[in-house]
């Protein structure tokens, strides 16, 4: 029998001698590549490191300077505000214009401290904050300088003012007193007036003569011009009046006047103006009468005879009249008279 062959192991001389050297072989140069990247990798990070670190440096550096110049620009800020408000307190005007100045130097440190977040030349801006603050210190002071000018003649003003205020109130005073005399004069005229009105009426009222006995006679008159008494209404066309004036010594003599009113039993006042009716002033009441007719006579402070007709060419009606006697613009008598 013959002996079976096996594929599977090698033979003599072939490849398979070599395959554990070239594993190592390759094993080796694994090993070399990955020692060179991580040796790499190393590099890689440390110079990363270092510029991250220069990079921190850096912006550690800009940090400070930026800390530094916000430093900067506060002191100088509020070294000038604090210089500007000192100068308050002087005047108004002066104030005001302190405030502006403030005013404007708070707008220039808000731009500056941009220009310092921008990294932008802020040093020449923080130059001319200084500067500003010196040039408004300087206008502060022409315009002390200006107001103490004013405030000169502001005195000179005031004690001026003074003086003429001093002057009108003599002079209010001097009016005040001739106006408070010639207020006594006025009232004292018043007064005066008002007397001699009161006494002028008392004289007035004691001129007016009295009369007494007052008479009416109704008559018919004949065509022959005779006249009847008649007590009819129907029947009478005329009315003689007549009375006695009593003495008074306060009138003197000569023509007197004295109006008769005659009124209806209807309360009317018998008048026709075309014979001699009219309208006179009661000055006890200080209204108008109406008038029927007048009489008047010479006379003499003595008891004297007057009478005075009214003939107004119609009938009368029945009843009950009335007669009121002025004179002077008083009543001085009362009567009455009745037709049937």
């Amino acid at each position: 029998m013959s002996t079976p062959t096996n594929f599977n192991q090698p033979t003599p001389g072939s490849n398979y001698d070599n395959q554990p050297n070239d594993n190592s072989k390759r094993m080796l140069t694994i090993a070399g590549i990955a020692i060179a990247v991580l040796l790499g990798l190393s590099i890689f990070l440390m110079i990363s490191k270092y510029k991250s670190s220069q990079q921190l440096e850096a912006t550690s550096l800009e940090l400070n300077e930026q800390k530094q110049a916000f430093a900067e620009l506060d002191t100088k800020y509020n070294d000038a505000v604090a210089q500007l408000e000192q100068q308050k307190g002087l005047n108004a005007q002066l104030d005001e214009k302190i405030n502006q100045q403030l005013q404007q130097l708070e707008q220039n440190k808000t731009q500056i401290e941009q220009m310092i977040r921008e990294k932008r030349d802020y040093r020449t801006a923080i130059g001319r904050l200084e500067n500003q603050k010196k040039q408004y210190l300087a206008e502060i002071d022409k315009l002390k300088e200006e107001i103490g000018i004013l405030t000169e003649k502001n005195t000179e003003l005031t004690t001026e003012n003074e003086n003429l205020n001093t002057s009108l109130t003599e002079t209010q005073s001097m009016l005040t007193q001739e106006s408070s005399a010639k207020a006594a004069l006025i009232s004292e005229k018043t007064q005066l007036e008002s007397e001699r009105a009161v006494l002028s009426k008392k004289v007035d009222i004691a001129s007016a003569i009295r009369v007494k006995n007052i008479t009416v006679k109704a008559v018919d008159v004949r065509s022959s011009g005779k006249e009847k008494s008649k007590s009819r209404a129907s029947k009478v066309d005329k009315l003689n009046i007549c009375f006695v004036t009593e003495p008074n010594e306060v009138v003197p003599s000569g023509e007197e006047t004295f109006y008769i009113t005659v009124v209806d039993p209807t309360g009317a006042t018998l008048a026709v103006e075309s014979l001699g009716s009219g309208i006179a002033q009661d000055k006890r009441n200080e209204q108008e009468f109406r008038y029927t007719t007048v009489a008047t006579c010479n006379y003499s402070n003595d008891e004297t005879n007057v009478c005075g007709a009214w003939q107004p060419g119609q009938n009368f009606v029945k009843g009950k009249y009335e007669v009121k006697i002025f004179n002077k613009g008083y009543l001085v008598g009362t009567g009455s008279f009745n037709l049937k």
